[in-house]
Parts: C-alpha cells; structure tokens; sequence
C-alpha cells in the first residue's frame, strides 16, 4: 500500500488531488472538483443525448402491456401498469433497443360471446343473463348495434367500439401502441393449429379424454394444459393454445430477438404455463420475461358513474390530471403492492411527488426568464470558468447528473424505470436545496458566479427533461397557480 500510494503521489491520475494509506489493505483517493465541472460539460455538450448508450445494439424487442379485455371501459386497474410497460420501453429504447409496443386484443373465446349475448340480450330488451356484462355502456352498444342475431358478430362488433374507447383513454396519458395484435386474427389464420401442429411434430401433444394436451410439466408446469377442448365440449381451442401460438408468432414468425409481457397480479398462474409452453416451442429459457403488477389501493376517488362498481382510467385522470397518474404507478417497483392516496396528490405540497419533480423544473424555467428580462448573457461553456462552483449543493447537482447514466443503464437491466423517478425526486430535492442556497442572480453574486450557475441550471433543465421524458411526464416551465410565485423567489 505504501508503494503504491507513493508511485501515484509522484504522478497523481486525472482528478486526484493526492492519495494516502490509510490502514492494511486500504488506500484512499481524495479528488478535486474538476471531474465534477467535466461532467457539466458533458451534460451541456451531449444534451438530450446525455445518459443514452447502446447496450441493445439494435436487438429488436417487443413489449406487450395493458392487453385488457374488450369487454368494457378501461378501469384503473386495467392502466395502471401501462406507464410501467411505456416507460420501460423508453428506457429500453434509450439504451440502443430496438422497441415494439404491443396490444394484445383478446377478442375472441367465450367472453366475446358473453359480450355479445349480453348486447343483443339488452336490445331485445331483456335481462342478460347472469355472469353477463352489465351497465350503461352495454345499454349503449344495444341501442346502436344493427347486426344479425349471431352472438360472436355481436360480440366483435361491441369489442370493437370498446378498443375506441380504450384507445382514447390511453390517449389521455400518451399512451400508445405500434400494433393491436387481434386473437382473432391468429385463430382465424390457421396459426394456432399450425402452432399445435409444430408441437406434435416435436413430441409435445399428445391426446387423453379426447382432448389435446401439452407437456408443459416438462417445463416447471405444475402440469400438462390442455390446448384443445374435446368435441363434447366444442373442440376449442383454449387460452394457452392461443398464447403459445401468439408467441410463437412473437418470436418465430416475426423474429422478435426478446419479448417482455406485462401482467397483472390476477394473470400470475398463467405465468408457468406460458413460460413452459413457449420453451416446449424450442424457444430459448430467458427471451420472453413476464413482469406482474402486484395490487394497488386508492383512495380518495369517486367511483365511476357510467359503471357504478369500478374506477376507470378517465376518472383518475379527470381526478389528478395525466401527469399524476402516470408518475405515481412508476414510484414504487412492480412487484410492490401500495395503496396511493389520490387526495395527497391535489395538494400542492412536497408531499407530492409529481408537484415536487415539476415545480423544480418550473423554478429552472423563471431563473432563465428573468435573467433574459435582466438582459444577462452567458459565456460559451468552454469560455467559462466552472472552479467558482465550490458550493456543496452545486457539487451535490453535479454528482446526482453524473449518476444519471448508470441509473438508466440498471433501469434498462432491471426492468426498473422506478429508478429514474427515485432519481428525479432525489435531484428535485438537491435542486430545491440549491435554489434555496445558492442565488443565481443579483448584485450580490459576481459575473462570473452567475455564468457559470446558469451553466449548472441549464445542465440541471437537461437532466430533468430526460428523466421526466423516460417516465412520460411533462417537464413545464410554469405551473399555472404558482407563476406568480415561481417569479417571486426568483428574484
């Protein structure tokens, strides 16, 4: 320790001041601020392309989330994970994946014909049955359908008005999809047969009670599923028929090199059987991961009127505005169950994750508005001398920006966009301190001073837009009732 603590004092490496032993076994490096104002640098020269890299290299991956039911109106407990399998994407395409956001629109099987036995039941003005669809919005697709009698017409058609309505619900938090991969059209195709088939041919199937069944107890299944009902049950095909054959597609036909599903806690026993079923396929353990939202409580929500039993999506919306809704179902991990307290987030208090994160991004926006209304002009960034900085929430800033990267990279891993809100309330929190501390403009700070912190507020605007861009929430630059006193403190 002694030799190589000295040999580094005689020619110390970039960025350290000096080096000691400091017990057996242990040396410690002390660094100067000077890596700190390179990574200032780096943040104001790189841009919106600051924490990006290229891990993914182009591998093409396609993630499936939400893929509710067609069956009604999307509830909150439907979206909720949708900002958790958006910004996953993001965070996936910010590390050099190749993205494909997909819908898998379960239109078909026995509760399409529920749905539609439910609406024609309703337009002959009856009763539906019990287990029917029931509310307001059955009563509006009885009282404009005009098809024939035949339950799965009616049932497409209903689940067809509904994707617009959910697809417009989805709008509300900039959700959207590069596919709505129908069910249908995987049945209709001849493609679950020809996946069944395949299986066959590779000693998967085999036939018992007159059904046909998959070995997917060779998998980790707790058993075998079966595929295909027998004739005395209507021969057909079953849910994990369609999904094995659905992957298949996913990962055989259209070649995806990865696949991520994003289920909800309800989902969690068809998870073995997929995984098993997909592996039977010959498909490599490991390309499709299945992610499971675990529950969430809320409070202080009203229900939904149109359905009377359930919250949808609209309603929280209506309730606490888009941005809300999706940083709050990206706080915690997916696999933490939590209650969130819609009531809390009305207040505009730091109690409050999302005023918190933005109204820091707002107090960057009205330092750069009054220094222009002041007439303040900043040095090129290579021109300006950064040593000024020395204050330790500027140097808090700086490391926080530094972290950035490898933040997205574990959150890109891991499957983790939390960790970039984790980041962007632990950086609001230091640049709260720093606004409070550290005057960026008046007669009381030198030219220089004010330079080079409008400098470091400008690198924290870039971080804040891309962490904030990841997880899908505006980054304002004023934030309606608090202009005023954004403004205010800013001088």
């Amino acid at each position: 320790a002694v030799a190589l603590a000295g040999k580094l004092n005689e020619a110390p490496p970039p960025y350290v001041d000096s080096v000691e032993v400091a017990g057996p076994g242990f040396i410690n490096f002390h660094l100067n601020p000077t890596w700190l104002y390179d990574v200032l640098r780096r943040v104001i020269n790189e841009g919106s392309e600051y924490a990006s890299n290229n891990s993914g290299a182009g591998r093409r991956v396609i993630c499936e989330f939400v893929s509710a039911n067609p069956t009604g109106p999307m509830t909150i407990a439907n979206a909720w994970w949708s900002s958790y399998g958006d910004a996953l994407a993001r965070v996936l395409e910010r590390t050099g994946w190749n993205v494909h956001r997909e819908y898998y629109v379960n239109d078909t099987g026995n509760q399409i014909r529920t749905l539609g036995g439910s609406v024609l039941a309703v337009r002959r003005g009856d009763e539906p049955e019990e287990g029917s669809y029931r509310g307001e919005y059955i009563s509006d697709l009885a009282s404009h359908y005009e098809g024939s009698d035949d339950v799965v017409e009616a049932g497409r058609w209903a689940a067809e008005q509904i994707l617009k309505v959910i697809r417009t619900s989805l709008d509300l938090v900039n959700i959207h999809f590069d596919e709505w991969f129908s069910q249908s059209s995987i049945e209709d195709s001849g493609a679950v047969a020809e996946a069944i088939s395949f299986l066959k041919e590779k000693g998967m199937v085999y036939e018992k009670d007159g059904a046909v069944w998959v070995r997917t107890s060779d998998f980790g299944d707790s058993r075998d599923r079966v595929v295909k009902k027998s004739d005395d049950k209507g021969g057909y095909y079953t849910y994990v028929a369609g999904d094995i054959a659905y992957h298949y597609n996913k990962l055989v036909v259209r070649g995806f090199d990865h696949a991520i599903n994003v289920f909800g806690a309800d989902h969690h026993g068809q998870v073995a059987s997929l995984l098993a079923g997909v592996e039977a396929l010959g498909i490599g353990r490991g390309k499709l991961e299945i992610k499971i939202g675990q529950m969430v409580q809320f409070t202080g929500v009203k229900m939904s009127k149109r359905g009377g039993t359930y919250v949808t999506l609209d309603d929280v919306v209506a309730e606490i505005g888009p941005d809300a809704t999706r940083l709050l179902s990206l706080v915690n991990s997916i696999d933490q169950s939590s209650n969130v307290d819609l009531e809390l987030i009305r207040k505009n208090s730091a109690d409050n994750p999302v005023f918190y994160v933005q109204y820091a991004h707002a107090r960057i926006s009205s330092i750069f508005r009054k220094a222009e209304e002041k007439g303040v002009k900043r040095l090129s960034v290579e021109d300006s001398d950064m040593s000024v900085l020395t204050h330790e929430r500027e140097l808090d800033l700086l490391r926080s920006l530094e972290e950035l990267p490898d933040v997205i990279m574990s959150a890109a891993e891991l499957r983790a966009p939390h960790r970039v809100t984790t980041w962007a309330l632990d950086f609001a929190s230091r640049f709260h301190g720093f606004y409070h501390d550290c005057r960026v403009l008046g007669i009381d700070v030198t030219p220089e001073l004010t330079n080079a912190r409008l400098w470091l507020t400008e690198s924290c605007r870039v971080g804040f837009a891309i962490a904030l861009g990841l997880l899908g929430v505006r980054a304002p630059e004023q934030m309606s009732r608090l202009t005023e006193e954004v403004t205010e403190e800013s001088e």
